[in-house]
């Protein structure tokens, strides 16, 4: 196994472990649907990396391209869990701190989802170009 595919795969266990251990928690959030979203997106998140992990060596990437898009897969997703989940925590009441934790959500969602798409589309050039072996 290279570093990238332990990488992905431990990034994988690492988020879904999270994500199991948010779920104990998900009444204790000032909403309660977006935590269970926030949960179940990172289940997902943490089984696609284990599962793009597995499939790394497959995929025609050179050593630095690997290794760049893999770290900017598992960093995208798992600034989508926290984002998710940090909109989650607080109500929507209008306080400045709850504005602030808002925006902060926002910023992570944004980041993650730019990087996610960005990481996804070399995945799937990298497949296509990828030769049956």
């Amino acid at each position: 196994m290279t570093r990238d595919e332990r990488v992905l795969c431990v990034a994988g266990l690492g988020l879904f472990l999270l994500a199991l251990l948010q779920g104990f928690f998900i009444p204790l959030f000032a909403h309660v649907d977006a935590a269970k979203a926030a949960h179940a997106t990172a289940l997902g998140s943490g089984t696609f990396l284990i599962a793009v992990g597995l499939l790394w060596p497959k995929l025609a990437f050179g050593a630095r391209a690997a290794s760049l898009w893999s770290a900017a897969l598992a960093t995208s997703l798992y600034a989508i869990a926290i984002g998710l989940t940090l909109g989650a925590t607080y109500p929507a009441d209008g306080a400045p701190v709850h504005a602030f934790a808002a925006t902060v959500s926002l910023v992570f969602n944004a980041f993650g989802g730019a990087v996610l798409v960005a990481a996804m589309i070399a995945v799937l050039l990298a497949c296509s170009s990828s030769q049956p072996k």
